[in-house]
């Protein structure tokens, strides 16, 4: 027993020894021939070093040539049709006048009277967009009109076609293929020339 306990007493200072030569043995690179290509990889480096192996931005390349046209493209499809616009414009007149040579009501005419009515009609197809007088009393040139002064005038003017076929005559329902113009009954056999605008109905 005393003998094994002495040779257990002689085997650990030398494991002792043993031991702290392996601990102290270190490898020191001095040359980058000591490294074998390919070892050390990105991840092995500092930080510090990798932040130091990026390289600034170079220069903006300046822009290269255009590229070549490309193919037609295919033709769209056909819009909807738009709504037809106004044709077959026209301007009627018909002149109301004690004037035999210029009045279209024919020889014997005495002009429009106190309440009368004076009317044009459009070209057959056709829609009133739209119309006027000439209003002229008895010895005035229609811009300095003794109605002015006497309360002769006009009362009303709108679209519109009388029926004569009644007395007293009516205005024709929904019906807008003329023009309308009445006077009040402080007239006194003026002359009065009436217009309409025509335009195709469709």
């Amino acid at each position: 027993m005393k003998k094994a306990l002495a040779v257990i007493a002689v085997l650990v200072p030398v494991l002792a020894v043993t031991s702290g030569a392996f601990a102290a043995k270190k490898y020191v690179v001095t040359s980058s021939s000591q490294i074998k290509n390919g070892v050390v990889k990105l991840h092995d480096l500092s930080p510090g070093a990798r932040k130091a192996l990026r390289g600034q931005n170079g220069a903006k390349g300046e822009a290269g040539p255009a590229g070549p046209q490309g193919p037609k493209g295919d033709t769209g499809a056909t819009g909807a049709q738009g709504p037809k616009g106004v044709s077959g414009y026209e301007v009627r007149t018909w002149r109301y006048s004690k004037d035999d040579a210029n009045s279209d009501m024919g020889p014997g005419y005495v002009g429009v009277g106190s309440g009368a009515i004076a009317t044009a009609a459009c070209s057959p197809g056709k829609v009133a967009l739209g119309g006027g007088y000439w209003f002229t009393s008895e010895r005035d040139n229609g811009f300095n009109s003794p109605a002015i002064s006497d309360g002769s005038g006009v009362v009303a003017s709108f679209p519109g076609r009388m029926d004569w076929t009644v007395n007293p005559p009516t205005v024709k329902p929904n019906n807008n293929t003329g023009w309308i113009v009445q006077v009040n009954d402080k007239v006194n056999a003026a002359d009065m020339t009436v217009y309409v605008i025509c335009a195709n109905a469709s």
